[in-house]
């Protein structure tokens, strides 16, 4: 039985990645954490008992990368069309990579474990799809055995977009496993989620150094933002 990780990321570019913290902490201090969680998941996922991959996009980010997460994995670039479109793509083409059961992370979870990773694998062998729900509506894991048309025309960054998709799933008769909720790091208060879990995680040590460095470490920022246009 076939099963592959994939972490869906951008190119740590300042004003291209991670653009909704950056409207929190500024954008140059977003991609230096931004990095930072690239290179704890590539560390923490390298050493997991199944196939570790990056979905990255633009086509011309993976030197970029790879300085970060040492070229542990398999590279896939990220076609056209938005972010829905493109987690379709991934998971439309698993079967011509020799991929029975696929999990599709974002890179903006660091807190994320091989043990969360291996639950939803494992709810994948009695289940269509599978789930872990980020607290503001969306979802940071989503795994599918085999492909399922359930993305089509759902909008990202809505705060509605997981119940879109498990609608999808309702219509097509498709079981569905939902794992415990927890966050992506776009916000403030994402960022007093992280920083209270840090000092407990060894497997953070370079988004904790990371937030040491840039001073965050202690209280969250607080500002208004507007929502961005797509979440990675």
């Amino acid at each position: 039985m076939s099963r592959a990780l994939y972490v869906v990321a951008k190119a740590p570019r300042a004003g291209f990645a991670k653009t909704r913290l950056g409207r929190v902490i500024g954008d140059e201090k977003a991609i230096v954490l931004y990095k930072a969680f690239l290179r704890d998941l590539a560390a923490r996922f390298s050493k997991a008992p199944f196939a570790l991959g990056w979905y990255v996009t633009p086509p011309d980010a993976w030197p970029e990368f790879a300085p970060l997460v040492g070229g542990r994995g398999r590279v896939l670039f990220q076609g056209e069309g938005d972010l829905t479109e493109r987690q379709e793509e991934l998971f439309r083409g698993a079967r011509g990579r020799g991929e029975e059961r696929v999990v599709l992370i974002g890179s903006d979870s660091p807190q994320l474990t091989v043990e969360v990773v291996e639950q939803a694998f494992r709810a994948l062998d009695r289940r269509d799809l599978v789930f872990v729900p980020t607290h503001d509506g969306g979802y940071c894991l989503i795994g599918m055995r085999g492909f399922h048309d359930v993305l089509r025309g759902i909008e990202m960054s809505t705060g509605t977009e997981l119940d879109g998709v498990l609608a999808a799933a309702r219509l097509r008769g498709l079981s569905v496993k939902l794992m415990e909720a927890t966050f992506d790091v776009d916000l403030a208060e994402d960022l007093e989620r992280l920083r209270k879990i840090v000092p407990y995680r060894p497997d953070l040590g370079a988004t904790g150094d990371a937030l040491q460095l840039l001073g965050l470490m202690g209280e969250a920022p607080s500002t208004d933002i507007e929502e961005g246009p797509e979440r990675e």
